[in-house]
Parts: structure tokens; C-alpha cells; sequence
């Protein structure tokens, strides 16, 4: 996949079109920050999980 990205970043460059190179980079910038808000938003609801979790397993011993 990445292989595929570094093409057309290489293409975009030859071919002299900055400013499509610069789109570019800006939504892969994007998609990256949207992927960590969305690791992040998973792992706080995973933490306010935990606490539920420990009280069901101390009632069931």
C-alpha cells in the first residue's frame, strides 16, 4: 500500500504539479490525525471500562 502512495507522491513531484503534491499531503496528514483520534477515543473508553470490569469480577469470586 505504501508502495502505491510513494508513486504517486513521486509522479506528483516529477510532473511538477506542487500544488496537487501539497493536496495531497495535507489529506494524508488528515487521515493520519484521524487515526489517532480514533486509537485515542477507543482506549478511554477502554479505561472507563476498567473499573466496571474489576467490580464483576471481584462479585463473582
Amino acid at each position: 500500500m505504501a508502495k502505491i502512495f510513494r508513486k504517486i507522491r513521486h509522479k506528483m513531484i516529477r510532473d511538477k504539479k506542487v500544488i496537487n503534491y501539497v493536496l495531497y499531503a495535507i489529506g494524508e496528514i488528515i487521515l493520519v490525525v484521524i487515526g489517532i483520534l480514533i486509537a485515542l477515543s477507543i482506549n478511554n473508553s477502554n479505561e472507563l471500562k476498567k473499573p466496571e470490569m474489576q467490580k464483576k469480577s471481584i462479585s463473582k469470586k
